[in-house]
């Protein structure tokens, strides 16, 4: 008894090694090892920041010994920070029928790339004791992102509202690919009466190129009374604007009405390169 017992373990066992490596073979066999193969036409492109993502992948084209063609299967996975002005690493991964995933970079540059801008609502001069929120005035556009304004913050700052002065305030603001902006501007806190006019002007900050010598009286639009109504007024304009030399450059306005009464509204100038 014992005899037959072993002869059908040992059968038994023998049934089940060979189902075991019958099994194994043709695993082995249906198993694709083959991993997809990407390849780039240009390691470097020019594209405009408008670009899709089929635009980033132009001439990016993928093949897998077992499924063929499987271009259409390859994603943008990721697109850098600047690691440069302009210049971003696009990552693409694309995947076989078997989970083989493969990915691959390319360098991308901005064309028409511009860095962020700071925007101002009103002049920096404010009436001593007035309530102020600076935040609320200097704002910034970016050609990627658009309006960034609440990524402007106040990096330094000595201005005090009940004292009269002026003051500088250092702003910085970071779009989404990491181009970080500056700007310095003198805060002028005065003591005015209720009766001084309004002068609003057509901008607060301006860009110009260097050697660009913009005519700052156009920059006036509109003196009005307390009332709104327009008023008669004698201009007198002062800068330390320097058209050959980059940097920030205050334009001072000053105002005076047919009652005499005198109000300071200041154009802030950015000279580029």
């Amino acid at each position: 008894m014992l005899k037959i017992l072993r002869i059908v373990t040992a059968v038994a066992f023998c049934l089940a090694v060979s189902v075991f490596a019958l099994f194994y073979i043709n695993e082995k066999k249906n198993t694709d090892n083959t991993v997809p193969v990407i390849e780039i036409e240009d390691r470097d492109i020019e594209v405009s920041i408008d670009a899709t993502e089929k635009d980033l992948l132009k001439g990016v084209t993928a093949y897998d010994e077992k499924d063929g063609d499987i271009t259409s299967h390859i994603v943008v996975e990721s697109v850098s920070q600047f690691i440069e002005e302009g210049v971003c690493i696009v990552k693409y991964a694309v995947s076989d029928s078997d989970n083989h995933v493969v990915k691959d970079t390319r360098t991308i540059r901005y064309v028409d790339y511009t860095s962020p801008r700071f925007t101002m609502e009103r002049s920096m001069v404010f009436n001593v004791g007035e309530d102020i929120d600076v935040l609320e005035v200097v704002g910034a556009v970016d050609s990627i992102d658009g309006d960034i304004s609440e990524k402007v913050v106040i990096m330094a700052t000595d201005y005090k509202t009940d004292t009269l002065g002026t003051f500088k305030i250092s702003f910085q603001a970071t779009n989404s690919k990491g181009d970080i902006i500056y700007l310095d501007l003198p805060m002028h806190i005065e003591e005015s009466s209720i009766l001084c006019p309004d002068v609003e002007l057509r901008d607060y900050i301006i860009y110009v190129k260097k050697g660009e010598k913009p005519d700052f009286s156009e920059y006036v639009k509109e003196v009005t009374t307390i009332g709104g109504s327009s008023v008669g007024y004698d201009l007198k304009i002062s800068t330390n604007f320097d058209s050959e030399k980059p940097g920030i450059y205050s334009v001072d306005y000053y105002v005076v009405d047919e009652a005499g009464y005198t109000t300071h509204s200041v154009l802030t100038v950015v000279v580029e390169e």
